[in-house]
């Protein structure tokens, strides 16, 4: 099997780069990896947000249609 690379670009200003990069040294891990941690957490974040939604959705049109 071969194992690809993708490459991607994120634009983030020198404050939020250099607070990452100050994480990244207390949790003495690489920057990258400091990175992907962040990303995923907010991924996480927002499919909860998702689920909760449609959760409040169906029960709001479970509750017009018991009226």
């Amino acid at each position: 099997m071969i194992k690809g690379f993708i490459r991607t670009t994120l634009r983030i200003d020198n404050n939020l780069k250099t607070r990452i990069e100050l994480l990244s040294k207390k949790n003495n891990i690489s920057f990258n990896k400091m990175m992907l941690y962040i990303i995923e957490l907010g991924y996480e974040r927002y499919i909860e947000k998702f689920d909760n939604y449609y959760k409040e959705q169906n029960k709001v049109i479970n509750s017009e249609v018991d009226k």
